[in-house]
């Protein structure tokens, strides 16, 4: 028998699903899935999905099928948005995947944003990138009947009508494809529904009002899980008791602290003041953890010195602060400008990642203008601010490819970088000793 695959995603022609049905209710179909709606093994309801022409004559109604239709067939629900960028790069796999399997695969795309918004942004995509996207728009009932808290967020319904699995892109595998296509899903990772609010894996009933100290640290990407951080304040005094981080490699874990740590005393510190010295730059930099650290709130302020001492303890790094004489690039005034820093701009913008090659900034700090140049493409060290000036300022820089071209643009407004070794706090992170503490007897 010929097996069918059906993601919800790619047909060519290009029109659009409204998913909301009037003929079935959603608050129906919702409470016979419960509350955390249609889980893996379950049969999905046979929903109506009304398909409504967004680019082929405004207003002409196609089709009305059930999901039904597609039985025979795999069917993949891709739950996206158009600010989600793990979303959008999937989308070229999606079309190879559905122009290699025509026959047996079916994608459709579920967007719950504005009709305009949804629709301006895939037209934009099939234009610039030739994908013909079949998609779900305005959704309200494929969202209730499947809930999720992020995105992107894929169902793998089989070719029964039965949900095969839920997972996050990671498992967007042409052999896993194959694989869901013979109706098998005994090796997918099935992604969390991970409430992101409560204490890190904890369940509605944990006790966080009698939460005292909580430390979690975990290896690997949890799917469910947003990459990012979560603040964790006292509910009367509002002051910082924790931060949680997921989906996080260790770099952007120290450099977050390091911040936080050095600002505290004044002074500035950026990605460029971390050195690695570890034996696995590579796992360090891309290796995923989730961590989360909670104090007392009579320790409040002493949580970030607590948080490294907690990490240099049980991580598998240790970071400790130096100040030692270091290469660095000194933004300094050294004649008179031809163009006043800052031209008389009193909107505040900032389009630094615009245009390639193209550095354009208005009535920014200078401090604006130091991030932008350090985190350049060419540049290794860290760049210190010597310009003496707390005005903001405007300044456009059309080539920086390197330093010689950046120079070349900042002597319009009497600045330069000029190479130079200075004293600086630098976070100096090695591996953790591998031996055995001796247990006491």
């Amino acid at each position: 028998m010929k097996l069918k695959i059906c993601f919800l995603l790619l047909l060519c022609p290009f029109f659009w699903v409204y998913g909301q049905d009037k003929n079935i209710a959603v608050t129906s179909v919702a409470a016979s899935a419960g509350h955390r709606g249609i889980s893996i093994g379950q049969q999905v309801p046979d929903v109506l999905i009304r398909n409504v022409s967004g680019l082929h004559g405004a207003g002409q109604n196609l089709a009305v099928f059930p999901l039904s239709a597609f039985k025979g067939k795999l069917l993949i629900l891709d739950f996206w948005a158009t600010w989600c960028s793990p979303c959008i790069a999937s989308f070229p796999k999606m079309k190879m995947l559905q122009q290699k399997y025509q026959n047996d695969l079916q994608v459709i795309l579920v967007n719950n944003e504005p009709v305009a918004r949804a629709t301006t942004f895939l037209l934009k995509r099939k234009n610039e990138h030739g994908e013909a996207f079949t998609a779900v728009v305005a959704d309200t009932l494929l969202n209730k009947i499947f809930p999720h808290r992020t995105v992107p967020h894929y169902v793998w319904i089989g070719r029964d009508g039965k949900v095969l699995a839920i997972t996050g892109e990671e498992e967007l595998e042409e052999a896993k494809l194959l694989q869901a296509m013979a109706g098998e899903s005994g090796t997918f990772v099935n992604k969390k529904n991970i409430d992101p609010a409560l204490p890190l894996f904890s369940s509605a009933d944990f006790p966080t009002e009698g939460l005292v100290r909580y430390s979690l640290l975990i290896k690997g990407r949890v799917s469910g899980l947003a990459s990012g951080t979560q603040f964790r304040k006292a509910k009367t005094s509002g002051l910082l008791l924790g931060r949680a981080f997921t989906n996080t490699d260790f770099f952007s874990l120290y450099g977050t602290i390091g911040r936080v740590l050095q600002r505290a005393l004044g002074q500035r510190f950026s990605d460029k003041q971390i050195r690695y010295v570890g034996a696995d730059s590579s796992g360090f930099l891309r290796d995923s953890y989730n961590y989360e650290f909670v104090v007392p709130e009579r320790l409040s302020g002493k949580l970030y010195p607590m948080m490294l001492d907690d990490l240099n303890t049980y991580s598998p790094y240790t970071a400790t602060f130096k100040t030692e004489k270091n290469k660095v690039l000194v933004l300094e005034r050294y004649v008179t400008a031809r163009t006043a820093l800052n031209n008389g701009g009193v909107e505040n913008l900032d389009k630094g990642a615009g245009q390639q090659g193209v550095l354009n900034l208005k009535n920014v700090p200078v401090e604006a203008l130091v991030d932008h140049l350090e985190n350049l493409d060419w540049n290794s060290v860290p760049i210190i601010n010597k310009t003496g000036t707390n005005e903001r300022i405007s300044i456009s820089i059309p080539l920086m490819g390197n330093l010689q071209e950046v120079n070349a643009g900042l002597q319009l407004y009497g600045l330069r970088l000029q190479p130079a070794k200075k004293k600086m706090t630098m976070m100096v992170i090695s591996d953790q000793a591998n031996q055995t503490i001796k247990q006491l007897k």
